[in-house]
């Protein structure tokens, strides 16, 4: 959100005149009143008492009975004074609207997101836009089915779909397509900033950034916790699911090897040591024929910031590939049964966890009774006269701080708990999504980027004399399996 008021001096044509008094084409300026020539007391000040005299320039201000050829002129600093208060009046009641209006979920700016339009009875509600919708939509849909910004800016160029500036010139009649350069070159900015718009989920979000003052046209942006969010506002263009997944493929670059083939594991594959992702290295001799993936911290900072958590491409292809087939045949087995298979693995792996906090939680919440207790028998006995005030006030604030402490921790304990509790219920979207797969017959990157969070690969180890290596996979909503 922007506001701003328009002082003169900041309009192209006063700059101009200014230009002219300096090549001495002007000595008389005439204005209705002081307030036409601005209202910044520090510039007025300025230019009626150094710049104008110094240019030998009359300055005439006929309502005000302002003419800086004739007397002091006292008046003049203190209506200069009132003129900028009232500017300045004026740019905080225009906030305050722009905030109110921000909060009750409408729409308050000048041109609305490419894919929707003003509502001809409401312009500050958003509806789509018969033509410009469908792109967006299609955006989302080809991000998601693995094309990169750049590969769709080509997309709308062949197809000649015009960019959003081009399209509202021609709508809104400023010009017409003979006059528009390059029409359909799209930027991969514009891809991008339209894929993590969450006004195509139907939420409104304004108060995005500020100017600093009226007098100043600099913005600043506004941390995102600090915008103003009203969701369901208007007809979405995509699901959620949809909006997180294109989300996160436009996130990472999808590096291509010497084929030209994109790594499908590319921003899933994470270290369990430091969490930094994984690299992907191209064969490198006849002797070492297999191309793998290694801790890009290592790689980059030597063994000294972590271990290279060396895992073979085709290895981790079969064992994901294995999984995901694995989870798609026990799916068939009915909604009912693969979300109890699912809830009774997530207990298993929580149950050490869950068991440990209850224990916590119970042994807190008795001690929180105690302290009650302990308190209200120390207001008897300070009632009684038993302890002094001074004890009473001591011993007390110290009961209190623990009893503020133990609340803490039993709200930490409660919202662990719950989250557990979400992951088990999280169970049927799971058991929608791969139920949409009836077979598996080879990894892409966009069924990697619907179905899984990310792949923890941790360092081999020795067992028995064999090598072994854990890897986990985290599947989206429910995690681990």
């Amino acid at each position: 959100m922007t506001v701003t008021v328009v002082q003169p001096l900041e309009r192209p044509e006063f700059k101009r005149m200014m230009h002219d008094i300096e090549q001495g084409r002007i000595n008389v300026i005439l204005t209705k009143d002081l307030s036409r020539l601005g209202r910044n007391n520090a510039l007025i000040a300025h230019y009626t008492e150094i710049f104008f005299p110094e240019n030998d320039v009359r300055y005439i201000a006929v309502n005000d009975g302002i003419d800086t050829f004739c007397g002091d002129n006292e008046i003049m600093p203190f209506k200069s004074i009132v003129n900028e208060y009232y500017a300045k009046d004026i740019s905080k009641k225009i906030r305050s609207s722009f905030v109110t209006k921000s909060q009750n979920g409408e729409f308050i700016g000048s041109k609305p997101p490419y894919g929707y339009q003003k509502d001809q009875n409401n312009k500050n509600r958003l509806i789509p836009d018969e033509i410009t919708s469908v792109h967006a939509k299609a955006i989302f849909e080809m991000i998601v089915s693995g094309h990169s910004p750049y590969s769709i800016t080509k997309y709308f160029l062949k197809n000649k779909v015009l960019k959003p500036r081009c399209y509202d010139d021609i709508k809104e009649g400023r010009k017409v397509l003979e006059e528009l350069i390059n029409p359909y070159k799209w930027h991969e900015s514009s891809v991008v900033k339209i894929v993590k718009n969450p006004v195509y989920l139907g939420h409104m979000v304004n108060h995005k950034n500020v100017t600093r003052s009226y007098k100043i046209k600099k913005r600043i942006d506004i941390p995102i916790e600090n915008q103003i969010v009203v969701e369901n506002t208007h007809e979405p263009l995509v699901d959620t699911s949809t909006f997180e997944i294109a989300g996160k493929m436009v996130k990472v670059k999808k590096k291509k090897d010497k084929t030209g083939q994109v790594h499908i594991f590319t921003g899933l594959l994470k270290c369990d040591t430091c969490g930094k992702s994984m690299a992907f290295t191209n064969p490198r001799s006849e002797k070492n024929p297999h191309a793998f993936y290694a801790c890009s911290n290592a790689k980059r900072n030597g063994k000294d910031a972590c271990t290279y958590h060396y895992t073979r491409y085709d290895h981790l292809y079969e064992l994901v590939v294995d999984d995901i087939r694995k989870q798609v045949k026990l799916a068939k087995l009915g909604d009912e049964e693969f979300i109890q298979y699912l809830t009774k693995a997530n207990q298993q792996r929580q149950n050490t966890k869950v068991k440990k906090m209850t224990m916590e939680r119970a042994k807190s919440n008795k001690r929180f009774v105690e302290l009650d207790l302990i308190i209200k028998r120390l207001y008897e006995d300070n009632v009684l006269g038993k302890i002094s005030d001074e004890r009473f006030m001591t011993l007390t604030k110290s009961y209190e701080k623990e009893q503020s402490d133990l609340k803490e921790t039993l709200e930490n304990l409660d919202e662990q708990l719950a989250e557990i509790e979400i992951q088990n219920l999280n169970s049927s979207q799971f058991t929608k999504l791969i139920r949409k797969y009836a077979e598996i017959t080879e990894l892409t990157a966009p069924l990697l980027e619907e179905l899984i969070d990310k792949i923890v690969i941790h360092q081999v180890e020795k067992i028995n004399g064999k090598r072994t290596q854990r890897i986990d996979i985290y599947y989206r909503f429910i995690g681990t399996i």
